[in-house]
């Protein structure tokens, strides 16, 4: 996954969401991330796993190209076997993280790599969740490394729980174009 054309697909679609029509604080950015780690915790609390992901892969790669699933069929298929389970909050996670990378213009080529290490097994979800709040929270970091952090985070724990957080963060940035504006929410 290529960091810099994740941030610019992710905010691109933001503003044509309306999203940006405002600016905001990195700290009102930041508690948005945090209320989708927040989701993601509620998801796994309620055991929130993708429905058959593989009728949602099947049908994607058989209809690809045809106008009534890609005007639909995807939004429905997403809705009935992936939307709000901790894979989908996990992406929105990465999401919500590119495209304030995106707000700000960071270029991660720029950066050093991050080199932060969890051993996720050894901890339960929710400390898990805790870990990354506190670190994106850290405002003695500068919030391009606060950003870096979260991404390589929500990748790396994503990989502990055998997760395809790509495939994912590619589904749900779908399911986003066809979205209303601001997904219908004020801000």
């Amino acid at each position: 996954m290529n960091y810099n054309e994740m941030t610019e697909r992710a905010h691109s679609n933001a503003v044509k969401h309306g999203f940006w029509d405002k600016k905001h604080s990195n700290e009102h950015c930041l508690m948005l991330v945090i209320t989708e780690i927040a989701e993601m915790v509620e998801a796994d609390r309620c055991g929130k796993h993708p429905f058959e992901p593989k009728h949602h892969k099947d049908a994607c790669m058989r209809l690809v190209g045809n106008v009534q699933w890609d005007k639909i069929g995807f939004d429905n298929s997403f809705v009935a076997h992936i939307k709000d389970t901790v894979e989908d909050e996990m992406a929105d996670v990465a999401i919500r993280l590119f495209d304030l990378a995106g707000a700000l213009g960071i270029d991660f080529d720029k950066m050093n790599p991050c080199r932060y290490y969890r051993a996720f097994t050894k901890f339960s979800f929710t400390e898990n969740a805790f870990a990354l709040c506190k670190g994106l929270s850290r405002d003695v970091i500068g919030i391009e490394k606060r950003i870096q952090f979260g991404i390589f985070y929500i990748r790396e724990w994503a990989k502990s729980l055998d997760i395809d957080l790509d495939w994912h963060i590619a589904q749900k940035m779908r399911y986003n174009e066809n979205r209303p504006i601001r997904h219908n929410k004020r801000y």
